[in-house]
């Protein structure tokens, strides 16, 4: 007798592969689906039971009468195909009267077992139910619903299998075949359903789980400049060609002056000495304190730009059209990034290395040459120095060379540069504003013959990267409190400290003797007239012979390019051969072997 589909009789006894189709609804759609699902009993008005948690941006309040699911899988088309049963091989089969949001493949492994936690979702296994009520179907999905208990059981172990991932691979497990059913027919094994079932989860899984590595960004070369600032910058550089040919700048490629001036230099400063001996500035001074020395305990290489690099950055600042060595202009659109405020005094520009290092270059006090084109600047420049030198105030140029830096470092940004690739470097003035962002921001680099600050924060930078070279005897050197020599000019002296120290380790180049004669004509600031304008006398011409930038070239081992007025000064004390080429660590672990690395 052939039974309707309806008959009660047959509603008894199910053949094996309805329960299979039944299984495959509850699984298949979970391992294909990327929408949750959860057990559900939400009960009746009165119930304190509420639905599962939700993928979905809406709140599901229970089934639809739509027969098709409209939202688009991962990787498959929102067409009626998908809502039909595709066979048992398919691995999928949607029961044309479940309409309930389906469930992601790490949630499904959680309702067999709880224990596994759903990393990629963040879901929580106790928001999901396992086992609601059997007598109250108004939560389950229709077609579980409609299914005996034994249906039950076999989707629970099949689920079982389908949740035993290990890394993305499937660990399946020996299902022993069910027994024979009251037909007589014996179940079929799911082991051979749940391995395809698996194989679409794991991979759904996997492509979940699989973690992005950040593809790292490479600076992007810097581009030549574009023809019309080449055509802007045409007048500096014939400029500076003549001033070449009558020995007042000097650069590697440029034509070399038939005029020599170091002979001029060499008799000035002799005089000048004679002058400090008659007066009784070369006699050994009053017992000294000793600036305590700092013993670098950092990594002995680093990549950052040499020391001649730096110091050719700021000697370009002084020389109107001069490029430093092997640098080029860091440039965006076209145009090299600088930034000039006359009325402040603040002027830069910013260079590349070879090495793919950016270095901010601030200039000094009257720009050098570059009055020729800008001699106002000059007096704004010397009234930034002197605010910061009577005053505890912060001078406008040093928070727009802050604001410049911050500029290059976001364009830097852009073209593929990191925050460790920018440096800060100048001479003097510059050197001042150098320190100065490197405190604010905690960007490397190094200062030349630059005094103390005003801003100061608690170890005052000693084991940061930003490093002051300081020449024996140059007066800018010692207007702080962290290097004794011109006090009482300048507030007292304290060591590693005081109220204008410097930011950043301290390495001390040339003689220290030098030093002598602005200890001894210190000592006669105050009491009378006469001894105040000896030590003024007395401190601008130490401040001429050991402060310009050739100086610290020849003690530094470096052969200036550019330079301006190189021969001006006196070429006094060792020269530390093989420092040129060193990095910011190499150079304070030199110094600090030598002994001539100091605290500020």
């Amino acid at each position: 007798m052939v039974h309707d589909s309806r008959c009660p009789k047959s509603a008894r006894r199910l053949p094996p592969r309805y329960g299979l189709a039944v299984v495959a609804v509850g699984i298949g759609i979970a391992g294909a689906s990327g929408h949750a699902v959860a057990w559900a009993d939400p009960g009746t008005a009165d119930s304190p039971r509420t639905t599962a948690s939700h993928s979905s941006a809406t709140t599901d309040h229970g089934p639809k009468k739509s027969t098709q699911d409209h939202r688009t899988r991962p990787g498959r088309s929102s067409t009626k195909d998908d809502t039909q049963d595709k066979g048992p091989t398919g691995g999928t089969a949607v029961s044309d009267t479940d309409t309930k949001p389906t469930q992601p493949a790490a949630e499904t492994a959680n309702i067999a077992n709880p224990q596994q936690d759903s990393t990629p979702t963040q879901r929580k296994p106790s928001a999901v139910r396992q086992d609601p009520a059997p007598d109250t179907p108004t939560g389950k999905s229709h077609a579980v619903q409609a299914a005996p208990t034994r249906v039950r059981a076999a989707a629970k172990q099949l689920t079982t299998v389908a949740a035993t991932l290990t890394g993305g691979t499937i660990k399946t497990q020996a299902t022993e075949p069910k027994q024979p059913d009251a037909t007589g027919a014996p179940q079929p094994s799911l082991k051979t359903k749940a391995i395809p079932l698996t194989a679409k989860l794991a991979a759904a899984t996997s492509s979940v789980e699989a973690p992005s590595t950040p593809t790292p960004s490479t600076p992007t070369p810097p581009q030549p400049l574009s023809p019309i600032a080449k055509l802007a910058e045409l007048p500096g550089r014939v400029i500076n060609s003549v001033l070449q040919a009558l020995d007042i700048t000097v650069s590697a490629n440029g034509p070399k002056s038939p005029i020599n001036f170091q002979p001029v230099d060499e008799a000035l400063f002799a005089a000048f000495r004679r002058v400090e001996a008659s007066l009784g500035l070369d006699k050994t001074p009053a017992a000294q304190p000793t600036p305590p020395p700092l013993t670098y305990t950092g990594p002995a290489t680093g990549k950052t730009p040499t020391v001649s690099q730096f110091l050719n950055a700021a000697a370009a600042e002084y020389v109107l059209g001069g490029t430093p060595g092997d640098l080029k202009p860091f440039t965006v659109n076209g145009k090299q990034m600088q930034s000039t405020n006359t009325l402040s005094g603040e002027s830069a520009k910013a260079w590349v290395t070879p090495q793919g290092q950016i270095i901010v270059a601030y200039q000094g006090t009257t720009g050098g040459t570059n009055l020729l084109a800008n001699p106002v600047i000059a007096v704004s420049q010397i009234i930034t120095d002197a605010q910061v030198i009577f005053t505890n105030t912060t001078p406008q140029a040093f928070t727009d060379s802050l604001a410049f830096e911050q500029q290059v470092a976001a364009e830097a940004a852009k073209q593929g540069y990191s925050q460790d690739d920018i440096f800060v470097t100048g001479h003097s003035l510059g050197g001042w504003e150098a320190e100065y962002v490197a405190q604010q921001t905690g960007v490397g680099g190094i200062g030349f013959e630059s005094p103390g600050i005003n801003t100061t924060v608690p170890g005052n930078g000693a084991n940061s990267g930003f490093v002051n070279v300081e020449t024996y005897g140059d007066t800018a050197a010692y207007f702080s409190t962290d290097l004794p020599a011109l006090q009482p000019f300048v507030p007292p002296y304290v060591p590693g400290g005081g109220t204008k120290p410097h930011y950043g380790s301290i390495v001390m180049i040339g003689d220290p003797n030098a030093t002598t004669p602005l200890v001894n004509a210190a000592s006669l600031w105050g009491p009378n007239p006469v001894g105040d304008v000896i030590f003024v006398v007395d401190i601008l011409g130490n401040f001429f012979e050991h402060h310009l930038p050739g100086m610290q070239a020849y003690n530094l081992g470096v052969t200036p390019d550019p330079g301006v007025v190189p021969w001006l000064g006196a070429t006094m004390g060792p020269v530390e051969s093989g420092y040129g080429d060193m990095t910011i660590p190499e150079l304070q672990k030199a110094a600090s072997d030598a002994g001539t690395l100091i605290t500020p």
